[in-house]
């Protein structure tokens, strides 16, 4: 089961040598460290690409995206057990 959250976030990510590596996010003023990627897919806005990542934080599974028009990056969905 998912909450869909669809929140602004900050991302610490490593751009190299074609890829996007994020190493942590912060929303609502906390640090969540991502353990792992588990899973990356693309999809499109009208023409805007939007990067997905599947990422793991300590228990917690989460969806983000990163818009490649306005390099923004999204809270899209938060894994609740």
């Amino acid at each position: 089961m998912y909450v869909l959250v669809k929140e602004p976030i900050s991302v610490v990510a490593i751009f190299s040598s074609g890829k996007i590596i994020p190493r942590f996010f912060i929303w609502k003023k906390r640090k969540y460290s991502i353990e792992e990627v588990t899973y990356l897919w693309r999809t499109k806005i009208g023409s805007v690409p939007i990067i997905h990542f599947s990422v793991t934080t300590e228990k917690t599974f989460y969806e983000i995206s990163y818009n490649l028009k306005s390099f923004n990056w999204q809270l899209e969905k938060l894994y609740v057990a």
